[in-house]
């Protein structure tokens, strides 16, 4: 894959700004504050409320499942931005539903609105960036990179 099919496919309207999408999901029991980093024992004090970290998460993999249909092969989308946010607590088995609208869309990249509700609460609001990226070049940057540092590589 090359950087022009990414920018040939964005350039002619696979996905385009006022498209919109909604993903649902039951908060599990595994999502709480506590299970974030359960090493860390400010975390572990915490109330079992949906953890805003992975609240980020839903709302990145809304937008992953959004623009999945529109990657060309080789492709991934990475989160480069995030503006939001979480203005109510959810518990164990709340059905959250994550609203997305593309507000923006770049020669590589795509931004979101994003809204999410349980019921009639909002619980947060704000932006999403992704950026496409050929896979098997992203993987390269990152191995050199683990490797500098002495990490283990991917």
């Amino acid at each position: 894959m090359t950087t022009n099919t990414i920018i040939n496919l964005l350039d002619h309207g696979s996905i385009k700004v006022g498209d919109t999408h909604t993903f649902s999901y039951t908060v599990p029991g595994n999502k709480a504050v506590p299970d974030l980093f359960p090493e860390s024992e400010e975390f572990t004090a915490m109330p079992r409320v949906f953890a805003t970290g992975f609240f980020v998460g839903l709302i990145e993999w809304a937008c992953m499942d959004h623009l999945k249909a529109s990657l060309p092969e080789g492709a991934i989308s990475l989160g480069v931005g995030v503006d939001i946010t979480h203005d109510a607590p959810a518990t164990e088995d709340a059905l959250l539903e994550v609203k997305v609208e593309v507000t923006g869309v770049g020669k590589r990249s795509v931004e979101w609105s994003v809204e999410v509700t349980a019921g009639e609460t909002v619980q947060g609001r704000g932006t999403h960036k992704r950026v496409l990226v050929d896979r098997e070049q992203f993987t390269g940057t990152v191995n050199k990179l683990a490797e500098g540092f002495g990490a283990r590589t991917i």
